[in-house]
């Protein structure tokens, strides 16, 4: 048998080159001609989303929102301990006096209170936890872009607001330890209100209303 011969420099796509075309595709694309990545999918408006998810990442305020939640549930502890305390060590008897109570009625509004001072340190307890349990629902699910998680963050924050508002009335009656519950009241107050704000500002308002799929 013989070799056949060699051409130096012959095209192996030519059909002439003495054997089968060969495939060569072309630089910079897939077999069908198309530049590579032409079709990948299209990130968010600020970024990939986290962990790979798709869909428009949040905003940056997302953080300041989250971390205002925290610090919002954090005065709302601060200001339920403070005054479990300053119930449960204050002396009933001046504060009724301070009511303009007579000192035989401010004796007995004491020995009451000495008796459902246990309960009432239960039942701030379980308010609180109830609360904390509430700011931690919202905290999850807000980050996570959820509406209602939204709506339900300004339901809470706007009602407690109000009532730390009108505890401002009685705090008088705890002497010192009033001046201590109105600094973290009007602390928790700013706070909340930014919180709202915050909410309901763009880019966060867009963020919130997109079109979801999931709970």
């Amino acid at each position: 048998m013989t070799t056949p011969p060699q051409h130096p420099g012959q095209d192996p796509r030519d059909p002439q080159a003495g054997g089968p075309p060969r495939y060569v595709p072309p630089a910079g694309g897939d077999r069908h001609g198309a530049p590579q990545g032409q079709y990948g999918a299209p990130q968010g408006q600020y970024g990939p989303g986290p962990h790979g998810a798709q869909g428009p990442a949040a905003p940056p305020q997302l953080k300041r929102l989250l971390s205002l939640t925290l610090l919002s549930a954090a005065l709302y502890a601060a200001s339920s301990i403070v005054s479990l305390v300053a119930s449960s060590t204050m002396d009933m008897t001046s504060m009724a006096e301070r009511m303009g109570m007579p000192a035989d009625q401010a004796q007995q509004a004491e020995a009451m209170a000495g008796q459902s001072a246990a309960l009432s340190v239960v039942s701030g307890l379980v308010t609180l936890a109830i609360a904390l349990g509430l700011y931690a629902l919202v905290y999850v699910f807000v980050r996570k872009g959820r509406n209602w998680a939204r709506i339900l963050g300004v339901v809470l924050a706007s009602l407690s607001a109000l009532s730390v508002l009108f505890g401002f009335l009685g705090y008088w009656l705890y002497g010192g330890w009033g001046v201590v519950l109105m600094a973290v009241g009007v602390a928790f107050v700013v706070v909340n209100v930014l919180w709202i704000v915050t909410a309901f500002r763009a880019p966060l308002n867009q963020w919130f209303t997109r079109p979801q799929h999931t709970w």
